[in-house]
């Protein structure tokens, strides 16, 4: 099996979390990490659970030049100049498959669409990662909800309720740095 070289921007909870579940995907090696907090640790993390080499890069453009696959686990205030950096790596060369964005893609429609719009022309795919929809609860829904909507019609209203402990970085208070309020948090799941 050809093993896909994955890139990791971002050393906070969700680059955390994510490197766990890692631990459970064959065919992956952490072949990057790009981070503003020291990733010396995530680095490490990565060494002892055998996920890759999880080489420390100055910058997500260097990085790219290095892996097949960008993971951006960056706060939402961020991802626009990411997604900028990479643009530029391919301007230059880079051989990306793809670019992965965690949850909220970005803060509003318009840096959404120029995060698109700005790795179109080299035809890298930018994916919304959204971790729950393969969760047994939703797929139990939704297998629940097949022959009701095929007996009564598509669906017009649905009631669902999400909550954590509170953000893991002061950021996210800050409502120009958020973005989108409960739809770029916990709100997107349940749509």
């Amino acid at each position: 099996m050809e093993m896909i070289r994955y890139g990791i921007v971002g050393g906070g909870f969700y680059a955390r979390f994510q490197l766990r579940a890692l631990e459970q995907v064959r065919g992956i090696e952490v072949a990057g990490l790009v981070s503003r907090r020291p990733p010396e640790a995530l680095s490490a993390y990565v060494q002892a659970k055998r996920l890759g080499a999880g080489r420390i890069y100055p910058s997500v453009k260097e990085m790219a030049h290095h892996v097949d696959v960008v993971a951006i686990y960056a706060p939402n205030f961020a991802r626009v100049s990411i997604v900028e950096e990479i643009a530029r790596a391919l301007e230059e060369g880079a051989k990306l498959r793809a670019v992965i964005c965690d949850k909220p893609l970005a803060r509003n429609l318009r840096e959404a669409r120029q995060m698109i719009d700005r790795l179109h022309p080299f035809g890298v795919p930018l994916i919304y990662f959204e971790n729950q929809l393969h969760m047994k609860a939703v797929q139990s829904a939704r297998s629940q909800l097949e022959p009701v909507v095929k007996t009564m019609g598509p669906l017009t209203l649905v009631r669902a309720s999400e909550e954590h402990a509170g953000p893991h970085s002061a950021w996210f208070w800050d409502p120009v740095q958020q973005g989108g309020g409960v739809m770029t948090d916990m709100g997107c799941h349940s749509v």
